[in-house]
């Protein structure tokens, strides 16, 4: 169930009270996946990924926790919370706001009830998704 839309990713500055992009702008590949995280002793989670477009560079990974708080402030911005840090997304356009957040709210409602969790799910058969790129932590680079 991956999910994968075209968006600026967006990082709340609280000093100025904006909203401002990540890792020096442009338009980013965000992808909602399961992934292994290094620091869960192999266990898989969901998380979301920013790449941006122009050279690959990634700007977002923020794993989905139960509590994420999701904001819709119109039809083409949306935006998250988990723990302290704040996160936002300007979308392509609102089919691609849809998706995405159609996408995390499965998987929230997958991690409120409690299946298909990922930290107690086992890897396939040659699996090889994302193999060791997730992180425990929201993390970015600018």
């Amino acid at each position: 169930m991956d999910v994968r839309v075209r968006a600026v990713v967006m990082t709340r500055d609280d000093s100025s009270g904006g909203w401002v992009p990540l890792g020096g702008g442009g338009l980013s590949h965000v992808i909602i996946c399961k992934g292994r995280s290094s620091e869960g002793r192999g266990r898989r989670e969901y998380v979301i990924r920013g790449e941006r477009l122009r050279d690959r560079a990634p700007v977002l990974e923020c794993a989905i926790q139960k509590g994420l708080v999701y904001n819709k402030v119109n039809p083409i911005f949306h935006h998250w919370r988990v723990e302290e840090r704040k996160f936002g997304l300007t979308f392509q356009s609102p089919a691609d706001a849809i998706s995405f957040e159609r996408g995390l709210q499965s998987v929230l409602e997958k991690l409120d009830r409690g299946s298909d969790s990922p930290s107690s799910s086992t890897p396939e058969e040659g699996d090889t998704e994302d193999d060791g790129q997730a992180s425990v932590s929201v993390s970015y680079r600018e």
